[in-house]
């Protein structure tokens, strides 16, 4: 998986262009339009720092490192039809989209 990430909406309009031109090599993109993501939102009520800590203290006392070692996580994707986590990287095109400059 080659991942690119946007952080508000100056980044993110930034990257759709790159996009665009073919200058992009990511086959998952993640735009934020909020700078720091939910975390950093305009309706936040922790300021940023703050919450980042909270965020990353819970992700230290999570039960699973990442989605994959969550046994429910995977019980999950077989009931959608996925039999494993290497079957989510299959060629398939269902989550590819497609943008027409306006």
């Amino acid at each position: 998986m080659r991942a690119r990430q946007a952080d508000g909406i100056p980044d993110c309009r930034e990257l759709l262009a790159l996009l665009r031109e073919g200058k992009i090599d990511a086959n998952f993109l993640e735009g934020m339009g909020c700078p720091g993501g939910c975390v950093g939102g305009p309706k936040a009520i922790l300021r940023r720092d703050e919450g980042e800590k909270n965020v990353n203290q819970y992700g230290d006392q999570a039960f699973y490192e990442t989605p994959v070692d969550n046994l429910y996580v995977l019980e999950l994707l077989k009931r959608m039809g996925f039999e494993s986590v290497e079957s989510l990287l299959e060629d398939r095109k269902i989550f590819t989209r497609y943008f027409e400059d306006q």
